[in-house]
């Protein structure tokens, strides 16, 4: 089972296309949630220009935040509201630092990497991607996410593609990526505000 946890829309066709390509759950990063086709989560996703949203993370299962300086980021990483850290561009000045990361590992954070807007700008964001992916996998206990950041059938890659894209990049096992490790973070963030699954 793949799961998805940057999606963007609700339309019929887009979900129906999913479960049909292997997903079983996805993450709106938009509003509603009357998607019967798979299990949905809600997903509030953190700005610069949208901070101040923070205070409405009880209304939301999953709460990412998009860093906008490594300033911020250390102040982020430590809030138990965060359960993911998303990096949607090719910006190293917003990266984790390695220690930033092994405090987000021993918190129980997630680094979610979203492909489309990266790969879209060509060799540039496969070479980002590839370091991006082999400097982070080595830190133990960080859980890495790879999403496709979906919001329109043309967004959708087939999940078994994206693994193996994944894995002549960088060869590693990228499956993980994609199903295990974002299944565990709905289920984390869930059980950290008292749902069990």
């Amino acid at each position: 089972m793949f799961v998805e946890l940057h999606l963007s829309s609700t339309d019929r066709k887009l979900i129906r296309l999913l479960k049909a390509l292997g997903y079983g759950i996805a993450a709106l990063v938009v509003g509603g949630n009357d998607v019967e086709e798979i299990p949905t989560f809600r997903k509030l996703v953190i700005t610069q220009r949208s901070a101040w949203k923070i205070r409405m993370f009880k209304d939301f299962d999953l709460v990412s935040v998009v860093p906008w300086s490594r300033f911020v980021l250390n102040k982020l990483i430590n809030d138990d509201r965060i359960d993911v850290i998303t990096i949607n561009e090719v910006n190293r000045k917003v990266l984790p630092s390695k220690d930033q990361a092994r405090v987000m590992a021993r918190e129980g954070k997630a680094l979610e990497i979203v492909i489309n807007p990266i790969v879209s700008i060509g060799e540039s964001g496969l070479a980002f991607l590839r370091d991006f992916i082999n400097e982070y996998s080595t830190i133990d206990g960080l859980r890495m996410v790879v999403s496709q950041g979906i919001g329109k059938v043309s967004d959708v890659k087939n999940p078994r593609d994206v693994v193996k894209l994944v894995e002549v990049l960088t060869n590693i096992n990228a499956k993980p990526l994609v199903s295990e490790n974002p299944y565990e973070v709905i289920a984390d963030a869930l059980y950290r505000r008292g749902v069990c699954l």
